[in-house]
């Protein structure tokens, strides 16, 4: 009794057999009412022939035509009176008559020459009346039946997509999958397709913070990793000197050490700090238009030592003027960024080729590093902080966050960028705004 279907049901009944009981009773009122005056009509055209053949005799044969009229019409009981008030002829019992009056339809007719005529009919005959009786017995309950009926189809029709969608919420809370509601045009419908439209979304910001929680895991893991192994080198180095231990006794060589590792400690921090700026936009880009040659020839001689000793080849493609829309220092920190890993990661006599090219409403900027390959399944996780292709960390002076910050600065300009291996080596592009 406290589902919604019940409280339908009951209300939608109550005032259906409050609407079928007063339109019944009001046709029943007219119906008895019909009836009374149809046999008044009947009464009045019937005695109209005793009167109309009265108006025509002699008076002294009123009492004979009375008497036969009487005859022909049983069902009928009057008298009939003089012009004094004394009754000339009555069809049955006087007393009879006048103890029936309080229950029976009376008229009075006049029959001329000072006679009258009070005629009484009953307004129902007993079978008329039984007959009646079971008539409306059998339409009550015909539709007393089909209020039931109809009640229960309109509150099934009412309460079923509510319920649906009650099921649909539970198992929402739950975080349960749930189907499709079927398509519907009214307010209800437009209820429940918000209701699962909002669970979708839900759902894809669950999955978008599980995902950012787990990266996050991942990169305090890799952090503390990194930081662990020289903090403990150079507790190690320190511990040595204190204890004047072998080759520590030279305290300005390994101090030396120390602060190396110091230094290396202390890229890593300033790299994760701008990482975790960048991630929560605490540094705002400020656009303006960057010449891209420009931008390249500032950024090579930094690494011309280090191309020189492995021997590479740099062929830099860019058109004079060809200008895009970016922050300028954020932008000379990616490609930098990028450059270097190219440098880093090409084999010696290699190739680097930066090229630039408008395409559509955008410049896009290729680096690429010849005579390299990159597993695809590698791919993906080059933008992961603190990953390397090199899991031995031969390679000294590389965090693995420089492809890190290179997507989180270009995520921050609004860039689309990618690294996929191509004919002749890797391929690092980058669309940015004209």
């Amino acid at each position: 009794m406290k589902g919604i279907f019940a409280k339908v049901f009951i209300y939608t009944m109550l005032l259906i057999v409050l609407v079928v009981g007063v339109t019944a009773a009001m046709f029943a009122q007219q119906i008895m009412s019909f009836y009374n005056t149809a046999q008044l009509r009947q009464i009045s055209a019937s005695f109209q022939e005793l009167i109309d053949e009265l108006n025509m005799a002699h008076r002294r044969d009123y009492v004979r035509i009375a008497r036969e009229f009487s005859e022909r019409n049983q069902s009928y009981s009057f008298v009939m009176q003089d012009s004094r008030g004394r009754v000339v002829f009555a069809s049955v019992n006087i007393m009879d008559f006048v103890d029936q009056q309080s229950q029976r339809l009376n008229i009075m007719l006049s029959a001329g020459r000072g006679y009258t005529i009070s005629a009484s009919v009953s307004p129902f005959a007993d079978e008329d009346l039984s007959q009646l009786i079971s008539t409306l017995f059998v339409g009550a309950f015909v539709l007393i039946t089909l209020c039931i009926v109809a009640a229960a189809q309109f509150a099934r029709q009412m309460t079923q997509p509510i319920k649906l969608l009650v099921a649909d919420a539970v198992a929402m809370s739950r975080l349960e999958p749930v189907s499709q509601p079927e398509p519907r045009s009214d307010e209800i419908g437009t209820l429940s397709q918000i209701v699962h439209e909002m669970y979708g979304k839900l759902k894809d910001n669950i999955a978008d913070l599980e995902e950012e929680k787990d990266a996050q895991r991942y990169f305090f893991a890799a952090a503390s990793h990194e930081l662990k192994t020289p903090i403990a080198a150079t507790s190690a180095l320190l511990q040595g000197m204190l204890d004047n231990i072998g080759d520590y006794q030279d305290h300005p060589k390994y101090l030396w050490e120390c602060l190396k590792m110091a230094n290396e400690q202390n890229k890593i921090i300033n790299e994760i700090l701008e990482i975790v700026k960048l991630t929560d936009g605490k540094i705002a880009p400020s656009f303006e238009a960057v010449d891209l040659r420009a931008l390249t020839d500032d950024i090579l001689p930094r690494y011309q030592t280090l191309v020189d000793k492995k021997e590479l080849t740099l062929h830099v493609q860019i058109p004079d003027g060809i200008r895009c829309t970016a922050d300028v220092a954020m932008l000379g920190r990616a490609l930098s960024n990028v450059i270097i890993n190219a440098v880093q990661n090409t084999p010696e006599q290699g190739e680097i080729r930066i090229c630039a090219e408008p395409t559509g409403e955008c410049i896009r900027l290729y680096v690429l590093n010849t005579g390299a390959r990159i597993d695809e399944d590698v791919l993906p996780k080059l933008f992961d902080p603190f990953f390397r292709v090199d899991t031995a960390r031969t390679q000294s002076g590389r965090s693995g966050l420089g492809l890190t910050i290179v997507a989180k600065t270009l995520e921050c300009m609004g860039c689309a960028f990618g690294l996929e291996n191509a004919d002749d080596g890797v391929m690092f592009w980058v669309d940015m705004q004209a």
